[in-house]
């Protein structure tokens, strides 16, 4: 709802700028965005001639479906509200992984394998995602913990859609009981550490004043329907949402892994995904932890040098000024392009390498199972030694273990490994 109030200066000047160029595609822009990011409005006549122009540039931002504004003639194509509206340039590079059609690629591979090898690689796959995000914050779940996350991820794809009492139940499934919150935080948070003998605080990210958090983050999921209705390309959806959320950091704990959740069910919702599987990305973001960091830090370094914060002797953080406008319009390009490119090696490295592994695996079960009838887990445990150990079984785990195996039988289980599991670079 727009405010009538009396104009400044600087709009008076605005409104002669406009009325100079009635038809004005530019200035008409202009005059949109202003009342749209102020909600002041201009004494200025609606307009009633000339056609209709797009706000963004096709060709320069990815947008979405247009909403017409009458009184302007435009055609508003941003990606969110005035509550939340992420930007996202159509870079050569993001043009480039576009063309790759990364989804056609990974439903191609999970053609050209059987429903046996898919449903054994599914677990793994649920597994090595759940470790690695849990990694990525240097903690290490309970199986408990572990495998609420793992159920988490299985079932969050049938969620139709996300509000404040869905993040919460996320948020309280995936962290310690003593954290789990019942809303948005209360509290302003920060991400830093206590150095020094006097336990200094050093802060490396200040999220939004917690007054802030529920308009923002109503825009956020408001952004991501639409994003979602308008077929925006997943990744940079996935991107723009789920770098967004954690910049916003709407709980006390959990949001670095509940962020790299909403990766997979933007993915999965837009059927980037194949159905019923995922890709481990947080495997990748691990062993990229630096490309990682970087991405996060494209925003975070800039916004520390913006905002002024004390912090008391009990380490609680302040923030003076308005901040909102910081964290509501977000160029997420960078973090786009950084994806895109984790979610490729994700797809031709983590997820093809499992579904070959499994092949090998079977091929070499039987091979195993021909040498010596083995239990299951007798098998599998002689199978995890020796690839722990560059295809050979330790002496130490052949007597604790093994020591019912003759050594001709021990020898032909470990050639089998060798020939069928082992990297052809380490046989």
């Amino acid at each position: 709802m727009f405010r009538a109030v009396e104009t400044t200066s600087f709009e008076e000047e605005l409104c002669r700028h406009i009325q100079a160029r009635p038809t004005g595609k530019n200035a008409r822009r202009l005059w949109f965005l202003y009342e749209f990011l102020t909600g002041r409005r201009l004494p200025l006549e609606d307009v009633d001639t000339g056609n209709y122009v797009e706000l963004l540039d096709p060709k320069r931002y990815y947008t979405a479906n247009p909403i017409n504004s009458r009184r302007h003639h435009i055609r508003n194509n941003l990606l969110g509200n005035v509550d939340f509206c992420p930007m996202v340039r159509r870079t050569a590079a993001l043009q480039e992984f576009e063309a790759k059609q990364l989804a056609s690629e990974a439903a191609r591979i999970v053609e050209s394998y059987d429903e046996d090898a898919l449903r054994r690689a599914v677990d793994y796959l649920y597994t090595k995602e759940t470790r690695s995000s849990f990694d990525i914050e240097r903690e290490t779940p309970s199986q408990k913990r572990a495998a609420r996350f793992v159920d988490l991820l299985r079932t969050l794809p049938a969620v139709a859609s996300l509000d404040e009492a869905a993040l919460v139940h996320m948020q309280n499934v995936i962290v310690d009981e003593r954290l789990k919150e019942k809303g948005y935080r209360e509290e302003q948070n920060y991400v830093g550490g206590s150095i020094g003998l006097g336990l200094r605080q050093q802060v490396h990210f200040i999220p939004p004043q917690r007054k802030m958090v529920p308009r923002l983050m109503a825009g956020l999921l408001s952004s991501m329907e639409r994003m979602m209705a308008s077929n925006v390309d997943p990744i940079v959806h996935a991107a723009a949402i789920s770098f967004g959320f954690v910049f916003i950091h709407p709980f006390e704990d959990g949001n670095g892994r509940l962020h790299r959740l909403l990766i997979h069910y933007i993915l999965s919702r837009a059927g980037f995904t194949p159905q019923g599987l995922i890709f481990p990305i947080s495997a990748v973001m691990l062993h990229k932890r630096d490309q990682y960091d970087a991405s996060l830090e494209s925003f975070s370094k800039p916004l520390m040098q913006l905002l002024d914060y004390t912090v008391d002797e009990k380490g609680r953080l302040s923030v003076k000024g308005k901040t909102s406008g910081f964290y509501r319009y977000v160029d997420f390009t960078r973090m786009a392009e950084d994806l895109y490119r984790w979610t490729e090696e994700t797809i031709r490295t983590e997820f093809r390498e499992e579904l070959d592994f499994i092949v090998r695996y079977r091929k070499a079960r039987e091979k195993l199972d021909a040498v010596v009838d083995l239990p299951d887990k007798e098998r599998n445990r002689f199978v995890m030694f020796c690839l722990q150990n560059s295809g050979r079984l330790a002496k130490s785990k052949r007597t604790r273990y093994f020591g019912h195996l003759t050594d001709p039988e021990v020898r032909a289980l470990e050639q089998v490994i060798q020939k069928y599991l082992l990297p052809p670079a380490t046989t």
